[in-house]
């Protein structure tokens, strides 16, 4: 697990309530599965290289469906602390913005992917579909914003921005799906998940990073005066 931190500490600037990990956190799978599963329970296979971040990925069989939710194929669970839950709590409050990962699979056709944000109770957030090419990685980024471009369904949360913020108020487990596909359905392929990130508003990091250095200069310029 790859934690990347901002001068947050420098500042002062401490979550005491429940929130997610400092941010922006990038899951590189760099020493093991991270508590991760894929499918219900089961423990993926870790490979210690050649994920798309140059470094360890994990794995996991899947099969198509062609009804529901699709298949769920990894799981990053609050009750297994996956990623030491770096992913769980209020995203809202910790001012995520962008959710983003590295998917590939070995399929003979190109097959959807989505990402789905669960709070619990059955307040689920279901993200627009992806589309990934065979064999290759690709790159999902997903805006966290209450748009029909970010996502498509919210269950069991009421409707609209009321859902948005039910959900993403309150994040227990964060997973990376195959949407239902009728054409595809029966299937079974071979998935392989790394580099799953969160970032914040890229200009408000730059505006702390900022605000960090000219607190430092001016605790430097008092300390010469004096």
């Amino acid at each position: 697990m790859l934690k990347h931190v901002v001068m947050f500490g420098a500042l002062g600037l401490v979550q005491t309530s429940w929130a997610v990990s400092v941010l922006p956190f990038t899951e590189s799978f760099e020493a093991n599965a991270s508590a991760w599963v894929y499918g219900t329970s089961t423990a993926p296979i870790w490979a210690p290289s050649g994920g798309a971040l140059g470094n360890g990925y994990i794995s996991g069989s899947a099969s198509v469906i062609g009804t529901g939710f699709g298949t769920i194929v990894f799981r990053a669970n609050d009750a297994n602390n996956a990623s030491g839950d770096a992913f769980v709590g209020n995203w809202l409050s910790a001012g995520v913005t962008t959710f983003s990962a590295y998917v590939r699979h070995n399929a003979d056709v190109a097959l959807n992917f989505y990402a789905r944000f669960d709070a619990g109770a059955g307040r689920a957030g279901s993200s627009v579909n992806f589309l990934v090419n065979p064999n290759l990685w690709t790159f999902l980024e997903l805006p966290i914003a209450n748009e029909t471009t970010s996502f498509q369904s919210y269950g069991a949360a009421g409707t609209g921005l009321s859902a948005f913020n039910t959900i993403f108020g309150g994040i227990q487990n964060v997973q990376i799906a195959l949407a239902a596909d009728t054409a595809n359905a029966g299937k079974t392929v071979a998935v392989d998940l790394d580099g799953v990130s969160m970032v914040p508003e890229p200009t408000a990091s730059a505006s702390l990073i900022a605000a960090g250095v000219a607190l430092l200069a001016f605790r430097r310029t008092r300390l010469k005066r004096s």
